[in-house]
Parts: structure tokens; sequence; C-alpha cells
């Protein structure tokens, strides 16, 4: 290839470079690879008519390049090594933020007018000054003016959408109820800012732990930027989902590709594919999406009871299972971590019912109700319900239900299955009758028994006569008693005198001779009765 002098101006203005990038090539040679590679002539490009290039130089494998050192030996026909610069120290991030932007976007260019004007940028940040650049401008002919404005344009945008790096933020998020989600964002630390990357801007390859994909698969390619669902496979009250997420073979960060040469010449930007990537892992934990089912088993605390009487509702609250259905009691967020979704329990007394009350579905319409209760419960467990009062005589049973709706849907209520008892369960079932109790019986009074003194008779007074009347009722009793005793023996007394007056007036002898009579000689009595007298006689 035909050579041109470089003007005082060119040489002074990229001796600085040319010694830096010597250094470079020395130290990169000794970790270049064995294997070696030749420059065997020119990608796409211009010509000039007196011989000068200006474009991308080709390699025998294939490769494209931008020329770094402008005064040196072109690369054609020379043998070369790839070598990494990372590290080296010779170039900032930020430089090798831009030459590794201008490399991959257009050194592989199969467009001449792009290639020539990269090329043209490379020298221009590489050192080269603007009057300069004009003058190589000038190898594209014709298209001069326009390569020239396009290397500034490249430039601008290389020292703007050079990046240093890729990261990657996963994001999962569990639903309060039905399927979650999960989100790989990738942002570009470049050197105008960071740039959060659109939506599908590159493929995305996650990993669940807890969870899967909707077509039931645990590792899948997406998007990044979009929202994938996933559903959480744990059946714990709470569930825990981890997302690895990997993105791989990223156009964006400062790592260059350069070919040194084996000999004093122009070491080569080569354009090749960024290896960037981004990977982040994140675990997140959340009450299980799954809704549950309560079942509620009620026994009434009294089966047999009066009117009047105090019942209540004894609960025994358990979860249902089955497909689909989360077979503990759910548990809600709170800034401690997790409790229990809260519900209510309604418990409504009907009767009474004039029949024995048969088991059905539901309660008969307009059936009788004497009041409604309500329970807080909060889990699986044993509770009572508040207690009613029993107006009257026949049969009443509890009914109970649980509706969703009295529990915030921020507290899980849109978690919470309805439930409801059926009506005339046995267990729930009382009856209540009116203690029947017999009139009451008072017994006779029986008087008591007073025994007077000095007769032994017995005398009866009225159990009810105070203490003072009953004494003067004996006394008078007794009195009485005395009093016709007395009457009698006068009685007896006059009758004895008419008798003894009469044997006196008649008197007859032992042998029927009739002699007047003698008055008896009374020697002693003794009254053995009421009407009898014994009489001795003593002489004539």
């Amino acid at each position: 290839m035909t050579q041109r002098p470089f003007t005082l101006i060119t040489a002074v203005s990229l001796v600085g470079l040319a010694v830096l990038l010597g250094v470079l090539q020395s130290l990169l040679a000794a970790a270049a690879p064995a294997r070696a590679l030749a420059g065997d002539g020119h990608g796409p490009g211009y010509l000039s008519s007196d011989g000068w290039w200006l474009g991308a130089y080709h390699f025998d494998d294939g490769a494209l390049g931008f020329c770094l050192n402008p005064g040196k030996v072109a690369p054609v026909g020379l043998q070369y090594s790839y070598a990494d610069p990372a590290g080296m120290g010779w170039w900032t991030p930020e430089q090798s933020a831009v030459f590794a932007y201008i490399a991959r976007t257009w050194a592989g260019s199969g467009d001449r007018l792009t290639a020539g004007a990269g090329q043209l940028a490379t020298w221009m940040y590489a050192g080269m000054s603007d009057v300069d650049a004009q003058n190589h401008a000038g190898r594209a002919g014709a298209d001069t003016d326009a390569v020239y404005a396009r290397a500034l344009q490249m430039l601008a945008e290389a020292k703007g959408r050079g990046s240093t790096g890729v990261r990657a933020a996963t994001v999962v998020e569990l639903a309060e109820t039905g399927p979650g989600r999960v989100r790989v964002e990738l942002a570009v630390d470049r050197l105008a800012g960071p740039e959060l990357l659109p939506a599908g801007a590159h493929p995305v390859q996650v990993r669940l732990e807890g969870a899967t994909f909707s077509d039931g698969t645990a590792s899948k390619s997406v998007s990044s930027g979009t929202d994938v669902a996933i559903a959480s496979t744990g059946t714990d009250p709470s569930v825990s989902v981890s997302a690895t997420a990997t993105a791989s073979d990223l156009p964006y960060g400062n790592r260059v590709t350069v070919a040194l040469p084996a000999v004093d010449a122009q070491a080569v930007l080569i354009a090749k594919p960024s290896t960037a990537s981004a990977g982040a892992s994140v675990d997140v934990a959340g009450p299980s999406p799954l809704p549950f089912q309560p079942r509620v088993e009620t026994q009434t605390t009294a089966p047999e009871s009066h009117p009047g009487a105090e019942i209540a509702d004894r609960l025994t609250v358990a979860v249902q299972e089955g497909e689909g259905l989360l077979p503990t009691w759910g548990v809600r967020s709170t800034t401690d971590g997790f409790a229990p979704v809260p519900a209510v329990v309604e418990s409504t007394l009907l009767g009474p019912f004039a029949d024995p009350i048969v088991e059905a579905e539901q309660a008969p319409a307009g059936a009788p109700t004497v009041c409604t209760v309500e329970t807080a419960v909060d889990g699986v467990g044993e509770y009572t319900t508040p207690s009613c009062v029993i107006p009257s005589d026949g049969y009443y049973v509890w009914t109970d239900r649980i509706d969703p709706a009295r529990t915030d849907p921020e507290q899980g209520g849109e978690r919470l299955r309805p439930w409801t008892s059926r009506f005339g369960v046995a267990s729930e079932i009382t009856r209540a009758e009116t203690t029947v109790v017999p009139a009451a019986t008072t017994p006779a009074a029986v008087p008591p028994t007073i025994e007077l003194a000095e007769t032994g008779s017995h005398v009866t007074v009225p159990a009810v006569v105070s203490g003072g009347a009953a004494a003067a009722g004996v006394a008078l009793i007794g009195l009485s008693r005395v009093s016709s005793r007395r009457d009698g023996a006068t009685r007896r007394m006059r009758r004895m005198r008419g008798r003894r007056a009469a044997l006196e007036s008649i008197h007859m002898d032992v042998d029927g001779v009739e002699r007047p009579a003698r008055p008896p000689r009374i020697v002693g009595r003794r009254l053995t009765g009421p009407r009898r007298a014994r009489s001795t006689w003593v002489g004539p």
C-alpha cells in the first residue's frame, strides 16, 4: 500500500498515543494467546486516488477492526494475536467504554461510509486533531463531508452511550390471590447516566424455586422488563419463592479486544460482540395466595333446658382440604411478619318450634328467631358463642355461617371461602320445657298431749295455740275435771244415804220376823265404784 507522510502537526499530536499504545502492545503480547492470525487485507472503506486507505481491516479468521495507531505500518500481511487490555491501566474505564462502543457498534459494519467514519472516529478519540481528521476524511473522495460529519456523530454517541457495565434486577411479587409475577429489569451504566432498558430489550433466563411458570416448568427464557405469571407451589400458610435471572452476551460494558502485531505496526480494535452479562437473585416470602375453606362443627351447651335459661353454641373450627385449597388456615402480612386471617362466625338461635326439628339443608322460610350473636375466630380451635335466653317451651336450634365480606380484603378476606351450617343438626338442638312442681300439702296438725298431774289423764291441745293460751287452756280443763269428780262424789253420797235410810226403816231378822230397824254402825267405808258402797254391821 502506498504511504503518504504525515504533517508535523499530526505527528506531534499522535506521538503520545503511539508511545502509550506501544507500551500496551508490549504488555499484551506477553499475555497473547498462542493462536496466530494475519491481516489479510481491507474490509469495507475507501481507497483514495493516491493509495491511502480509510476504513476497516480484515483478518484471516474473518474479523474486522479499526487501526489505533495512525502513522504506523498497516496490518496487511502481518502476524497478529488477540489480547484483552482490561486491567492494563493505560485506558480509564470511561475510555475503554468509548472504544468498546465503537468496536461493537460500527467496526463490523459492511457499509463503507460507516466503516470509513468509524475508522476516523477511532483515530479522533485516540488523539487525532480535527484538522488531521478532516484531511484523513478526504480519502473518502466524494463522501468526504459525509464521512467527517458521520464520524463526529459517532464520537458524540460513543461518549454518551458508551457504558461501563450492565446490571440486572429481579422482582418477584406474590399476589394476595391468584398467580404472582416475576420480572427482570436491565439497566445500563452509560457514560451519560444509567439507563433502564425498555421492555423486551433482551432475553433473560429465569430459574424459580418454590414456584413454577404457567406451563408448569421452573426454568424459562423471558423477555426483560415484562411481567411473567408464576404460581407458588408451597402448601404452608406462608410461602417462599426464589428467582435467579441471568442475561448473557449483552452489548454493553467496556470490555475491548485488540489485535496486537508481532512487529512494530498498528494495533487493531477488533469488532467482537460484547460478552457482557448480568444476573440477579431474589428471595420473597408472603402469604400463600391459595384460598382456604373454613369448616365448623357446632354443639349446643344445653340439649335440655327450660324457659328463662341461657344457652350458647360451642364451635370447633377446622379447615377443609381439597383441590386448589390451602390445607391450613390462611395468614396475612403485618409489620411484624404474618398474622392469621380474621373471620366472624354469625350464630343464630331459631325457635321455638312446637314439633321436633327435622334436619334440612337450610332453615324454613320465616322461622322464628331468638337472637343472633357473633364470635371472632382467627384459626382452628375451640370457641364458645355469647349466650341467648330461651323465652318459652319448645324446640330450639343453632345455625351458623361465615361471610367473607365481614373480613377486609387487605386482611385476607378475598382468600376466605364462605361457610354455612345445615339446619336442624342434632347436636345443635335444645328442648325447653317448663318444670312441673306439685302443689304443696300442709300436714294435719297433731295437738300435743298433756298429762295432768294426779289423775294421769291426757289432754290434747291444738298445736296452733300459742304457749300462753295453751297453758291457760290446760289449767281450765284440769279445773273442769276436778269439779266434775266432786259433783259425782256428792251424788254417790246422796244415793248411799238414801239406801241407808231405807234399811233403817225396814229390818228383818234372820228368822223372817220383821224387826224394827236399827241404824248400822259403820266402822269404815271405801268407795269402790260410782254406785256401790259396802257397810259393816257391828252387833245388834
